[in-house]
């Protein structure tokens, strides 16, 4: 018979029990009944298959018999809480094992139920299992700080290349000026080698004043040079004209050139090893400025070690000194310019001789070293 929408559907007659468990036994959502000794009577379908506990095992026994002891304590307080007080008791997050071990996370309802004449005989739990929610939760937190780290990172790189753009600015400007300033240092220079060097063809029997004074000209008129080639050396790195070339010849032209003080020991190790693929010209300044920093380093005498040897298809170069080594404080700075670990250098070598090695498509970096001393690493690609 079909019946009109706008009419109200009696109830059917002789609603019984089993016609109830029948309509709590398809419900989604985990149902039971617990008497007032606190033992099931009563579990829908939905409750067996979360538990994962057969409901004619749980019929008549109680939390303690199925769950973890500080579990059980909840759940008893919870029902105390609601069968004294006589009123509903929700619960939005509550942990619950099942028999395989599996946590799961619970919102419950438990209220009471009451007789015919009044007094509370049962109580009611309707459950949410709302374990998928708080996972989706734990994801969205996961995710949500793996973005924030991962902004956190983005962002320290920005201002590392904010920082390094406002570095190389600073420097093409400093470079820029070091090539202008030592193109009008070294003519002046220039004349004042050639006078001393007048001065002393024109007095063959001068004093001894007199030589000495003409010595501190020529060391400084040299020292000065050295310091306007390594200007012009880092105001314009040119392309490298690259070839293939033994790491023997890098031994030699190393020091080709190079008055070495009496007090330096020199150390060769070079083994046979795969040849290189380098601009010999700008190796030989860029090493040559790494020997005369390591020579500056050891005024009082000591040794300078170049040794090479073939790692992960590329040869290290190494010049190590016997020095007194370089400051904590300076060594976190020594690739700026002006910024030096020893007294009275410019300090344009090191960032010279690393801009010339990576122009090699290689790369330079400044090691501990076991002792005293600094070690220099240079990373010089295999000829293919």
């Amino acid at each position: 018979m079909n019946v009109p929408d706008d009419e109200a559907v009696p109830p059917p007659e002789g609603l019984n029990p089993e016609f109830l468990l029948s309509i709590i036994d398809h419900l989604a959502h985990p149902i039971f009944v617990k008497d007032r000794d606190f033992r099931f009577v009563i579990l829908n379908r939905a409750m067996e298959a979360m538990l994962g506990i057969p409901r004619a095992e749980m019929i008549g026994r109680t939390d303690y018999d199925f769950f973890p002891q500080d579990q059980a304590d909840w759940f008893r307080a919870k029902d105390a809480e609601m069968f004294t007080l006589g009123l509903p008791v929700e619960i939005t997050e509550e942990p619950i094992t099942d028999k395989q071990g599996q946590q799961h996370t619970l919102s419950t309802s438990k209220v009471p139920l009451h007789g015919a004449d009044g007094i509370i005989t049962h109580l009611v739990g309707i459950i949410h299992d709302i374990t998928p929610i708080k996972r989706a939760e734990e994801t969205l937190r996961e995710v949500t700080i793996a973005l924030e780290l991962r902004m956190q990172e983005r962002t320290a790189a920005l201002l590392d290349a904010q920082a390094e753009l406002i570095r190389r600015e600073r420097l093409a400007v400093i470079g820029l000026f070091a090539g202008s300033l030592a193109h009008q240092i070294r003519n002046p220079l220039g004349s004042i080698k050639n006078a001393a060097y007048l001065v002393q063809l024109a007095s063959p029997t001068m004093d001894d004043d007199l030589r000495r004074a003409l010595s501190i000209i020529q060391d400084e008129v040299k020292r000065a040079n050295e310091i306007i080639t390594d200007l012009v050396d880092y105001a314009r790195v040119t392309p490298a004209q690259r070839r293939v070339v033994p790491v023997e010849l890098l031994m030699e032209i190393a020091l080709s050139g190079l008055e070495l003080p009496g007090n330096i020991d020199i150390v060769s190790e070079c083994p046979a090893l795969p040849q290189v693929y380098v601009d010999p010209s700008q190796l030989q300044r860029a090493i040559q400025k790494l020997v005369r920093n390591a020579l500056q380093a050891m005024s009082g005498g000591g040794t300078l070690t170049l040794s090479a040897r073939a790692e992960n298809g590329a040869v290290f170069f190494t010049v190590a000194d016997t020095g007194k080594g370089i400051p904590e404080d300076v060594r976190s700075r020594l690739f700026e310019p002006l910024v030096s670990g020893n007294p009275g250098n410019l300090g344009l070598g090191l960032i010279t001789a690393r801009a010339l090695v990576e122009n090699q498509g290689g790369a330079l970096a400044l090691e501990k070293s076991d002792g005293d001393g600094t070690r220099v690493l240079l990373r010089l690609p295999i000829a293919g």
